[in-house]
């Protein structure tokens, strides 16, 4: 049977959750993923922990911010005037909002605290500075040939 490593194709459900227990991530109900093991399309520390497991196998995992959406950058935390907000529109934290750069480039953000003078636009990823515990089942290793 063949075991997930190079030279394999890997079908996979996963599942992540935070710390808490809520489960933010997860293709249970979905299309399982396939990938080459090493393309870099899944996090190198799901390809880690699963080197070596076979159809059927389960491993859960923790992997850490920066083996997955990194660390909160403040950088990319940004102060708003209220005013520029446009009028006519409701603004609610949590609500995902697209911004158009200087250049052109189409960003989405998250919206954090509002004040009445100021609110917060968050362009980091949502899961950025959050520890995941991965539950992966293979569902299927093939040999490429």
């Amino acid at each position: 049977m063949p075991q997930v490593g190079p030279g394999t194709y890997i079908t996979i459900r996963f599942e992540a959750f935070l710390e808490s227990g809520t489960r933010v991530l997860s293709n249970e109900d979905e299309t399982p993923l396939v990938f080459r093991f090493g393309s870099g399309e899944v996090f190198s520390r799901i390809e880690q922990e699963i080197a070596g497991l076979s159809a059927g196998d389960i491993r859960e995992f923790f992997v850490q911010p920066e083996e997955a959406f990194g660390r909160i950058d403040h950088a990319k935390i940004l102060r708003v005037p209220l005013q520029d907000f446009p009028r006519g529109k409701e603004l609610k934290r949590g609500m995902v909002l697209r911004v158009e750069t200087k250049e052109g480039r189409k960003n989405l953000c998250f919206v954090g605290d509002i004040q009445k003078d100021h609110f917060v636009l968050d362009f980091n990823h949502p899961l950025a500075g959050k520890t995941l515990k991965y539950r992966v089942r293979v569902l299927d290793v093939h040999k490429i040939t």
